[in-house]
């Protein structure tokens, strides 16, 4: 059986348009307060004397606390009202940054960063919550995708930002310059949603969403149900392996490019700005190759896998070589990565929208993503360390591969879920799609 429920969606496109540019900057504005640290991590390695295992670990308790606390937010924002999560977590991500400025302890680092990421982790999940409450359905994954450019383009100012404030001061000026930032962009989000709650209130028009009850099919199952019918098991292990080699990867570049090419930190920083511009396309071609190709999301990530196994493969066959050639590579495999990211944490939740369960959702994928984060913000350290860049980059590979198996497996449960989905839809619509 299955049942119709009234949701009070924005009318205008002027709205709709605000919204997303606040949740965009709101989403931009987390990675100004957690990328930091990875952009400082060269320069922070380099001026208190940490080892690159010890200093690796403080990324990892941000993955960690940010993947397990991802779990929760994704619950609560179907329960409580995402716009007053995404403040909480914007404005206790700018107090913890204050903090790290004053730092430089290991153990305080680590517990200031780990606060950091389950603040962080009531962001991204209700602002999914929120596009699917408020944004009418036929532009939803549009919203999904495009907000996805957040990613790439916050990386960028991450490292930029940095790369200028270490180069004309020091490193704990970062922390300070992203507290300011943060806390201003929780000032705005306030005055701005209100706008819109009294918008939505006032003007919203009421859009019929399917909410299926029936425990026999698919969609009416509980959550621990839907994740074994819709193959998301598959789909969380192949995000561990795309968190390894986005946010892993991307976190010691700059170090491999001090390492390998023998340049100061600041240098090497400046020089992996590059690698968000590229992930920048990765939005979009994400989006195009589905549309045009596959029409399958899990099969448009196995793809991806893909080219980021073969642009790690022709790193791994000229090391040193080319600093620019090693940028573009990396820029490739990353923006593969990104593309995956698009496609399994922002369009795949959409779907499970009408059960009420997009938070939910997107908050078991994303913490699956960051658990691979997690691993490898620790691991890549250690593991450059004691077997060199050469045979880490040859474990990125296979870990590339392994993640294109995740998604071939998985495709085959999602196929068949979402062919379920639109026959309930279609049946309660007399047929019409």
């Amino acid at each position: 059986m299955s049942k119709t429920v009234p949701l009070r969606k924005i009318q205008s496109r002027n709205m709709q348009t605000m919204l997303f540019w606040m949740c965009w900057i709101a989403y931009f504005s987390t990675y100004l307060g957690r990328l930091n640290y990875s952009a400082s991590l060269t320069e922070i390695i380099r001026a208190e004397g940490y080892d690159k295992g010890a200093a690796g670990l403080i990324g990892t308790a941000f993955f960690c606390s940010y993947g397990f606390g991802q779990l929760f937010s994704g619950f609560l924002g179907d329960k409580l009202k995402p716009q007053k999560m995404i403040f909480t977590g914007i404005l206790g991500s700018g107090i913890c940054n204050i903090l790290m400025g004053f730092t430089s302890q290991i153990w305080q680092m680590v517990a200031i960063w780990c606060v950091n990421g389950l603040l962080q982790s009531l962001i991204w999940s209700p602002i999914i919550k929120l596009f699917s409450n408020w944004v009418p359905t036929e532009r939803q994954k549009q919203f999904c995708v495009n907000i996805n450019t957040s990613v790439p383009i916050g990386t960028f100012a991450a490292y930029a930002i940095t790369a200028l404030i270490v180069w004309k001061f020091e490193w704990r000026i970062v922390f300070f310059f992203s507290s300011v930032c943060l806390f201003a962009i929780s000032a705005a989000w306030v005055f701005g949603i209100r706008r819109i709650e009294r918008d939505v209130e006032k003007n919203g028009i009421s859009e019929q969403a399917f909410a299926v009850q029936s425990e026999k099919s698919f969609a009416g199952a509980s959550m621990k149900r839907l994740i074994l019918v819709s193959g998301m098991i598959f789909l969380c292990f192949g995000l561990m392996f795309q968190g390894i080699l986005k946010d892993g990867v991307t976190t010691w570049i700059p170090t491999y490019i001090r390492e390998v090419f023998q340049m100061d930190s600041a240098v090497s920083i400046i020089s992996t700005t590059v690698i968000p511009i590229f992930n920048l396309s990765g939005v979009y071609l994400a989006a195009i190759v589905n549309n045009k190709l596959f029409n399958n999301e899990i099969m448009t990530g196995a793809a991806f896998f893909v080219v980021s196994a073969a642009a790690l493969l022709l790193l791994r066959f000229f090391p040193g070589s080319s600093i620019v050639a090693a940028l573009i590579l990396f820029g490739i495999a990353t923006t593969a990565m990104m593309a995956v990211n698009t496609m399994l944490v922002s369009v795949v939740p959409i779907y499970f929208a009408p059960y009420g369960k997009s938070s939910t959702a997107s908050g078991i994928l994303n913490s699956s993503a960051y658990v691979g984060g997690a691993v490898s913000t620790y691991g890549i350290g250690v593991l450059s360390e004691i077997v060199g860049w050469d045979m880490t980059i040859t474990i990125w590979i296979g870990i590339a591969l392994l993640g294109m198996a995740a998604c071939m497996i998985g495709k085959i449960y999602w196929k068949r879920f979402t062919e379920n989905r639109t026959s309930v839809s279609q049946s309660k619509m007399g047929g019409k799609a």
